[in-house]
């Protein structure tokens, strides 16, 4: 199975729409887009945002209210003029379903038109063989679906699938008997779920999904370009652009963890995916004669594990730091956000340390980009392939249609 993302990339976009008839669609969306970003906005707020006309403007804004996409609020009363009327995306406007396959776990989110989670159902396990999970899927998600508040079975808009790209041949660096993840390779994954929601279905890989989320819920909201590192089971990236996630013409963009960290004559070169994953870790604590860590990326620290992660860290940073140098080289950034399925605490700590190893590589004509810790964490993957049939029904389109100013 070789996951690829059906969300394609986006080119840059504007905050501006036209007038015209046939920009009608784009014109919604902007509108939807900036009441994402913005939360509650009058017509008034939202044609000095767009420069659309205010007759415009309450064209498109009856046509989302009579389409259940928008909800008007309250009356704003105390302002000079008439009372003004905000309005705010319909939370039962359409509800998204995501499954976050991960190699420690399983995400199943329902997921309202306003971003917000309506339930989540998880499972954990030590190991993710490709039949148990399918069959917790097919016992969970028709009761997630079931579960639902009345009307809203009807309003599913699709699914997003968010799993890493390929689950089969990392054994070794799990601890896993030998194939014991070659069942991966004859599940068509997308048409799996697809049957059990009835609706359209989207695969992303995982760490893109998270950088999805990012964009649209965490620190990403305010930073139009940026480079996403998740420090996972396995390191990986994602890459947005002009506020667009980008994920290439292969849905391979960003594969951060496949950078070389040395020549290839050197005998200690490994791909970053060796140096800055939480495999690397376990394995320290396994060593040390821990058990599995896993709890401890869910809040469980003990001084003992803690001490082992710090070890870790110091050590990881330092690839993350050549990493975030390299992708400096490439991409002309604003920002590299770093995340991490561990608790907040963890990956402020990692990101220090990443802060202190970066003065250490030779970074001259360089722009470095800010470094910031994401605000999502480790139920990041989870809403992102949640959001992922919201964003590709909703984002806005290419910028052939736009009014630039």
């Amino acid at each position: 199975m070789k996951p690829q993302s059906s969300i394609g990339d986006h080119r840059s976009r504007s905050s501006h729409g036209g007038n015209q008839v046939t920009v009608g669609q784009y014109n919604e969306r902007l509108v939807i887009s900036l009441l994402r970003r913005h939360g509650w906005l009058t017509k008034a707020d939202l044609a000095r945002h767009t420069g659309l006309s205010a007759q415009t403007m309450t064209v498109i804004v009856k046509r989302l209210v009579e389409n259940d996409l928008l909800v008007q609020g309250d009356k704003q009363r105390g302002r000079v003029g008439q009372p003004s009327t905000p309005f705010g995306l319909n939370p039962r406007g359409a509800v998204s379903i995501g499954i976050k396959i991960g190699r420690r776990s399983l995400d199943l989110i329902a997921m309202g038109f306003d971003g917000v989670v309506i339930d989540r159902r998880t499972e954990r396990f030590a190991v993710p063989e490709a039949q148990s999970t399918l069959a917790l899927i097919r016992e969970g998600l028709p009761t997630l679906i079931a579960a639902l508040p009345e009307g809203l079975q009807t309003r599913i808009l699709g699914a997003g699938i968010a799993m890493p790209r390929t689950m089969s041949g990392w054994e070794d660096e799990m601890n896993l008997p030998p194939d014991a993840l070659a069942g991966w390779a004859d599940v068509d994954i997308t048409a799996e779920i697809e049957a059990l929601v009835k609706a359209p279905t989207y695969l992303l890989h995982d760490v893109s999904a998270a950088c999805l989320a990012e964009l649209c819920f965490g620190v990403g909201k305010n930073i139009q370009n940026f480079f996403y590192i998740y420090v996972g089971s396995f390191v990986g990236g994602g890459l947005v652009l002009s506020n667009q996630l980008q994920t290439g013409a292969h849905g391979s963009a960003a594969s951060i963890g496949s950078l070389p960290t040395g020549l290839y004559m050197e005998s200690n070169a490994a791909q970053l995916i060796e140096k800055a994953s939480l495999t690397g870790f376990e394995a320290l604590a396994r060593a040390a004669g821990h058990g599995d860590p896993h709890a401890f990326y869910y809040g469980e620290q003990d001084e003992s594990t803690t001490e082992l992660f710090s070890q870790w860290a110091r050590n990881a940073a330092d690839s993350l730091a050549f990493a975030v140098t390299v992708t400096a080289a490439v991409l002309d950034l604003d920002a590299v956000v770093i995340a991490g399925g561990l608790p907040h605490d963890r990956v402020a700590e990692l990101v220090e340390q990443t802060h202190v190893r970066l003065p250490f590589y030779n970074t001259k004509g360089l722009h470095l980009p800010q470094i910031y810790q994401a605000e999502i964490g480790i139920e990041a993957r989870a809403l992102g392939g949640a959001f992922a049939p919201i964003y590709t029904h909703f984002s806005l389109e290419r910028d052939t249609l736009l009014i630039e100013g």
